[in-house]
């Protein structure tokens, strides 16, 4: 298969308004004020971005009590950083050696500190040698909080992203023929999500025939043939935000067995989108789901969780899991992803990207969820 490099014809990510990241960087204030907190560090480059606008691959976002937020990166961002985000105080982040000091100068008289759990351990006891009197608060899960529900920018954006997905997988199923493999498959969505978008979300899965058993497979030189179902599990960044899309195609007349599976699955993708809605919890919301799987016999066959929340990162907080007890509400953005998988004959997963509305839920993908060719 030859692919056209003309395809690659993405544009630069579009960053939302200065308003909204001032927003963001207040909310976190407020909460750092209602925990006391004298100051909290934001390593990581999402949440550096998420509250900055500023996507750089070394700094951190410094917020203080009585001293405002300020973002600190090294010689190579700083011009980028104060252009990108003139609303911020941009400043020459300290040189590795002088770390230690520098930590130690602005920590004077700190009791209460907030940082990200995820932080590399190494990092995390620097700073702690650096400031051994504070108090070490992981903010890491209160963050995630406050990005989970979106913003209507951010609503904006994700529809968009959820909208060039759909014209991602229609692009990618008009090449698609008997005879291609499973790896140039996933480079036809490489390609096309380049052209559409800013580049694929996460690595595309393409499972044919009994491939489909395994929910994360790794596309191989496995050919389509006809009379075999296709898995297709794909998504594309737009303007920084993720979507994620999964359908099964069937080339040709499909079994009875695929039939079965596929109404089972779709029946029970319907049945959560339907429960979902403001004041219910992740976990039965997954219930919904998985009762009915079970009660046609495929239980032991649906081993993943419902879904999970999409945003900056294509697996966010909350997730539609057994285990998880948030509770819904309204700007959240999650997938539906019921799956059976039957060990050496099929597999089908439905996937859609929902919205968390006031009364209800909407659901975001547009692409048909029964497909043959």
């Amino acid at each position: 298969m030859k692919l056209d490099a003309r395809a690659y014809s993405s544009r630069p990510a579009r960053d939302l308004p200065a308003a909204e990241f001032q927003a963001r960087v207040t909310r976190l204030l407020a909460y750092q004020k209602s925990q006391y907190l004298d100051a909290v560090f934001l390593f990581t480059a999402v949440n550096r971005y998420y509250f900055t606008g500023l996507a750089t691959s070394s700094g951190l976002l410094l917020t203080r009590n009585g001293a405002g937020p300020a973002f600190y990166t090294d010689f190579r961002y700083l011009t980028m950083a104060k252009r990108g985000a003139p609303w911020l105080p941009c400043r020459t982040l300290w040189r590795p050696a002088d770390e230690q000091a520098a930590l130690a100068k602005l920590g004077q008289g700190w009791r209460r500190i907030g940082y990200e759990g995820q932080l590399d351990a190494a990092t995390f006891l620097r700073m702690k040698a650096a400031l051994p009197q504070a108090e070490w608060v992981d903010v890491g899960r209160p963050v995630a909080e406050l990005r989970a529900v979106k913003s209507r920018a951010e609503q904006r954006a994700v529809r968009a992203a959820v909208a060039a997905n759909d014209r991602l997988i229609a692009a990618v199923l008009k090449e698609v023929k008997p005879g291609i493999s499973e790896r140039e498959i996933s480079t036809l969505v490489r390609r096309e999500a380049d052209r559409l978008g800013q580049g694929e979300a996460f690595d595309t899965i393409a499972c044919v025939g009994r491939n489909g058993a395994e929910c994360h497979h790794h596309p191989d030189m496995t050919v389509l043939k006809r009379g075999q179902p296709l898995l297709l599990d794909l998504g594309l960044k737009l303007d920084h935000y993720c979507s994620d899309l999964t359908r099964c195609v069937f080339f040709g007349t499909p079994s009875p067995l695929y039939r079965e599976l596929h109404t089972i699955v779709l029946e029970a993708n319907l049945k959560a989108v339907r429960a979902i809605k403001p004041g219910e919890l992740c976990c039965d919301i997954d219930a919904v789901a998985r009762t009915h799987i079970e009660k046609a016999g495929y239980g032991a066959h649906f081993g993943h969780s419902l879904g999970h929340a999409v945003g900056l990162e294509i697996h966010e907080s909350p997730g539609f899991s057994s285990s998880c007890r948030t509770v819904l509400k309204p700007g959240m953005v999650l997938t539906v992803e019921p799956g059976i998988y039957l060990p050496g004959k099929t597999g089908i997963r439905i996937e859609d990207m929902v919205l968390v509305t006031r009364t209800g839920c909407e659901v975001l993908s547009q692409t048909p969820r029964w497909m043959t060719a």
